[in-house]
Order: structure tokens, then C-alpha cells, then sequence
């Protein structure tokens, strides 16, 4: 401190060695490593996908910085590195086969509502923008096509996804036909379903084409640009937990079992990605943990009642409870009280 003057520096917490740009463009860099593992696995139609949800936020984003401008207003980004992650985690977010008219629906949400809108009229975003948005999407969706047909069950649950009988041996095995009949185009070798679930699906998340992909890449960014570790743990390690007791509970390969409920793409790649957004997860340690315990099990319930999103559902219920496990876990300020002259 120099006079009335004094340095300001960043806190602990927050303290990784770049600023929040370089994060940004960090971070897109390593998710572009399991983009383009994606489209090698699932080819042209996740590469239209993504190309929408970057076009979708990046429209919107000069859209709106050029406004800001033009009215002389301090941009809110700018850069556009913070939003290209959004628009990238919404195109691996999203499921191949899908329409692109969602995808770009849900990159719209995420820059125009849950990331310009909720930075502007709150002090912090509460929810993640890619799983609000998703969530959001889905709902309205939901309510379309209970509307025109009463006797239909809407978006979330799917009925494809209540084919899925996941409560018994039997019905899990069978299940897994979605994952079986996957070869690897060079070595024309055949894989098991945990083993498509591994290393190559066609179906589900784009981001979850190669779990292995995510799970490397994951680690590298957890390490790398100092990502939340402990609800990546926690989210995987439940998970994984809830998987082989359910597999020997109810009987079926337990590590089958392990395979879909952790390395399926909506598990995989939001842990990783998704989960550890700074603003809207938990600040102390402990929390952390709970919070990834939390999202894990609730994940997991809905994984198996065949609720379409379950995950990104489970996300956003985490995110609305984060105020509560910060304020539930807060330290005690830094120091002592001295004791009185005379006190025992």
C-alpha cells in the first residue's frame, strides 16, 4: 500500500496463472480435441451440429458486442473466446440424430438468456447456460406435444428412452443393443457394448463419442486450468459406486453396468465440463464433494426411470441448491482473538 493507493490482487481461489480469456481459449482448444474425435466417430451430421451451435453464439455475440458499442457501453465480452465454450459445450451437449433447428435453439438460450441475461440482471449465473438452456428447451418441448396430444408423453420422458428396462438383469442386457454392432473402421473388429461405451458410439452425446477421448482430455483440463476436481471425482466415483451395486443387486455384468452409467456421453463429458463451471458450482472443498455426490445420484435415478436429460436436470437442481452449500460450508474469517489478561 502506497498512501491512499493499493494493490489489488486477484484471491486464492480464483489465482491459476492466466486470466479468464486465456481460460476461455484454453479450454476451447482441449474441447476441440474431443470435437474432432467426435466427428471422426459420428461424421458429417456432428460437424453440422457443431458448426450450428458455434454460428448460433457467435452471430449473437457480435450482434450484441456491435450494440454495446454503437451505444458507447463497456462490451460484457470482449472477447468471443467465453462464448465459443458455451457454444461448443452446447453442440457436445447436444444428441447426434437430433434436429439442428434444436441445436441452435439451445446455443441461442445459452448466449442471449442464461449467459448475457443472467450475468446482466444477477450478480452471478446461477445455473449452467448450456444445461438451463437445454432444460428449458425440453420443457416447452414437452409441453408442445402433450398439448397437441393428450395422450402422448412430451419430451422428457421420451418414449424410446421407457423402452429402456435398466431395473432388471434381463432388461439390461437388452438394453444394450443400442451400444452393440459398433466396429472400428480400420481394424474391422466388432466391439462389445462396454467396449463401444469406451472407445466408439454412434449414439448419445456428440461429446460422448470416445469416452476414453473425454476421460484424457478431461483429466488434462482438470489439471491443466485448475478445474474443480473434486466434483469430477465425486460425480465419477459415485456414479461408478451406484453402478456396480445396482450390477450386483440386480443382477447382470456389473462392470456393464459401470460402462453405461459412467462413460455414457451425458455423464462423461458433463463431469467434466459441465459440472465445474465456476460461478454456479460451490466454492469450498467440502461442498464441492457433496455437490458432485448429489448430481451423481440424482443423475442416476433418472438414468434409471428413462427421464430424457436426466443429467442436465440434475445439473441445474445442483446449481439452484449452490448458494445453500456455499453459505452451509463457509470458513470462519482468517485469525484469532487474542484472550484477555487473566482468562484461564
Amino acid at each position: 500500500m502506497k498512501g491512499d493507493q493499493c494493490e489489488m490482487s486477484d484471491p486464492p481461489h480464483v489465482h491459476i496463472g492466466f486470466d479468464k480469456n486465456e481460460l476461455m481459449l484454453k479450454t476451447f482448444l482441449l474441447m476441440s480435441v474431443i470435437a474432432v474425435a467426435s466427428v471422426a466417430i459420428m461424421g458429417i451430421e456432428a460437424l453440422i451440429h457443431i458448426l450450428t451451435a458455434l454460428g448460433t453464439v457467435l452471430i449473437t455475440h457480435n450482434v450484441i458486442y456491435s450494440y454495446q458499442r454503437w451505444k458507447d457501453l463497456d462490451p460484457t465480452y470482449g472477447s468471443p473466446a467465453s462464448p465459443l465454450v458455451a457454444g461448443m459445450i452446447v453442440a457436445l451437449a447436444m444428441p447426434i440424430g437430433g434436429p439442428y433447428e434444436v441445436t441452435a435453439g439451445v446455443a441461442l438460450l445459452t448466449i442471449l438468456v442464461f449467459k448475457y441475461g443472467q450475468g446482466k440482471y444477477f450478480e452471478r449465473k446461477y445455473l449452467n447456460p448450456a444445461a438451463a438452456s437445454k432444460v428449458l428447451l425440453l420443457v416447452l418441448l414437452s409441453a408442445m406435444v402433450i398439448f397437441e396430444d393428450p395422450q402422448r408423453t412430451g419430451m422428457l420422458f421420451h418414449p424410446h428412452h421407457l423402452r429402456l428396462d435398466l431395473l432388471s438383469s434381463s432388461g439390461f442386457e437388452a438394453s444394450m443393443w443400442i451400444f452393440s454392432g459398433e466396429t472400428l473402421p480400420i481394424l474391422g473388429t466388432e466391439l462389445s457394448p462396454a467396449q463401444s461405451l469406451l472407445f466408439w458410439q454412434t449414439h448419445g452425446w456428440i461429446g460422448g463419442a470416445s469416452g476414453i477421448v473425454v476421460l484424457i482430455v478431461g483429466a488434462v483440463a482438470a489439471y491443466w486450468l485448475r478445474f474443480k476436481w473434486r466434483i469430477i471425482v465425486s460425480t465419477l466415483v459415485t456414479m461408478t459406486v451406484l453402478a456396480a451395486v445396482t450390477g450386483l443387486y440386480l443382477g447382470g455384468d456389473p462392470l456393464l453396468r459401470i460402462a453405461f452409467h459412467v462413460f455414457t456421453g451425458s455423464v462423461i463429458f458433463l463431469a467434466f465440463f459441465m459440472a465445474t463451471e465456476p460461478q454456479s458450482t460451490p466454492m469450498p472443498g467440502s461442498s464441492q464433494y457433496m455437490f458432485g455426490i448429489g448430481l451423481a445420484a440424482l443423475t442416476f435415478v433418472f438414468q434409471l426411470t428413462g427421464v430424457l436429460g436426466g443429467s442436465v436436470i440434475a445439473l441445474v437442481i445442483l446449481n439452484m441448491l449452490t448458494p445453500l452449500l456455499d453459505k452451509v460450508n463457509l470458513k470462519i474469517p482468517y485469525g484469532h482473538r487474542e484472550k484477555k489478561r487473566g482468562a484461564s
